[in-house]
């Protein structure tokens, strides 16, 4: 470098807080080693930073939009916003599906969760079984067994035993399952398996309620003598 030397009227920190210097002229900062230019109003003048406190020199020279955004690129200043577009984190693009209720609805479902088609589909009808009212060559008995073929194909049923006085289903009444020997009779659920129910009749005879509620015992084969199966699968 030449030998030349500039020096410019300078001061510290402290001695620039009650310095006003010309306008266009320049000072040095001593303690924070950076200039100062005036403008011949301003006390202290105007602070330079120095390299180090701009941030360094830096290489973005634009800002783009990405997915789901929009206003980009931006080279100065500007605004980046959610695009109205269907796609990003914050946005869902409608679906071929229509806003409402369905009932026993059935459902597609992509990827990301999302249901992407609807409708209306029916209830699944109930398995049932019945069978024909049934007595054998002697008639029922007290503590007789009865294997009836449902054939629902599952061992997860419900099972009813209805009693009659006759073939025709005559006086029909529904048994009282799982019963003790002590005040309650009927009959009991002993075996069920995806083609079978078996019945165990009490030996103590049946019961039902009358229209008054009062409880009307009597032995199976005399009164009662038919009992019906239905199983619901």
């Amino acid at each position: 470098m030449p030998n030349i030397s500039v020096q410019l009227r300078r001061g510290t920190d402290t001695e620039h807080s009650s310095f006003t210097g010309a306008e266009g002229e320049v000072t040095v900062d001593t303690t924070n080693d950076t200039l100062r230019v005036h403008d011949g109003t301003t006390v202290g003048g105007i602070r330079l930073a120095k390299l180090s406190e701009a941030g360094g020199s830096g290489t973005v020279t634009s800002v783009g939009s990405g997915t789901g955004l929009t206003g980009g690129p931006i080279t100065t200043s500007g605004t980046l916003s959610i695009a109205n577009d269907g796609v990003g984190p914050d946005q869902l693009a409608d679906t071929a599906v229509t806003a409402g209720s369905y009932t026993n609805t059935n459902l597609t479902v992509d990827a990301q969760g999302r249901i992407t088609a609807a409708s209306n589909g029916s209830a699944s009808a109930v398995s049932k079984y019945s069978s024909s009212w049934f007595n054998d060559t002697t008639g029922l008995t007290n503590g007789g067994t009865y294997s009836f073929t449902h054939g629902l194909g599952t061992d997860e049923a419900q099972v009813e035993i209805w009693m009659a006085t006759s073939n025709a289903g005559a006086d029909i009444k529904l048994v009282t399952l799982d019963t003790d020997s002590v005040d309650r009779r009927g009959a009991s659920i002993t075996a069920l398996t995806t083609t079978s129910v078996t019945v165990q009749l009490t030996s103590d005879g049946w019961v039902h309620l009358n229209t008054s509620g009062s409880a009307v015992t009597g032995n199976w084969g005399t009164t009662y003598t038919h009992i019906k199966v239905v199983v619901i699968g």
